[in-house]
């Protein structure tokens, strides 16, 4: 419990002293109105970052990806629900290499059809989900929905993504100050709240 709750303070810190950090932040990430506020980190790979999810988010509407490092998970409020794609005889899906074009890469390249099985489970408030960069997944979740994203350093120069092709027209905009700051304020609430809750025991 120490770990997670040294990582909400240090968010909380984040969010009451923003840094330069802040201005990676960007709105419609994977999907439209999802936000991810950037609290901390100078490098992409290890930055500290938050989603807030403004609507429902149905499975698999952000296709299932694996990350170019590995990943600690920590879902803040909602109902959040972790879908991760393993080796197996359940299902086929296109499977592609993704390189961004700011890597020196192409994009997606098809890299053949594999087999697969899904499996599904709740992420609960107050857990932590730790992920390699190898594992491939999905989260699907309620309107207004928390989950903040410890990145463990690169890994790897590519990713992997099941699935119908993806495009990002329209997504990965730069927000407003204002709209930053008012993400700002709905975290610190939830988080400030989860830190008292877990204090709470050692009066």
């Amino acid at each position: 419990m120490k770990a997670y709750l040294d990582t909400l303070r240090r968010a909380k810190e984040c969010l009451l002293n923003p840094s330069e950090a802040i201005k990676k932040s960007l709105q419609d990430v994977h999907s439209k109105n999802v936000f991810s506020l950037v609290l901390d980190g100078e490098e992409n790979g290890k930055l500290l970052r938050v989603f807030i999810c403004d609507k429902k988010l149905k499975p698999f509407e952000v296709q299932l990806h694996s990350h170019r490092y590995g990943i600690n998970l920590y879902p803040i409020a909602g109902n959040i629900i972790q879908h991760v794609a393993i080796p197996g005889n359940q299902l086929q899906m296109p499977t592609y290499r993704y390189k961004s074009f700011l890597n020196g890469g192409n994009g997606l390249s098809f890299m053949g059809v594999g087999n697969y099985n899904i499996t599904s489970h709740q992420a609960p408030v107050g857990s932590k989900i730790h992920m390699s960069e190898n594992e491939v997944h999905t989260m699907s979740c309620s309107k207004g929905s928390i989950w903040m994203v410890e990145e463990l350093g690169f890994a790897r120069e590519d990713s992997i993504v099941l699935g119908v092709p993806f495009t990002v027209e329209g997504l990965y905009r730069q927000p407003d100050m204002f709209q930053i700051n008012d993400k700002c304020q709905t975290v610190l609430k939830h988080i400030t709240e989860l830190i008292k809750n877990f204090e709470s025991i050692n009066n």
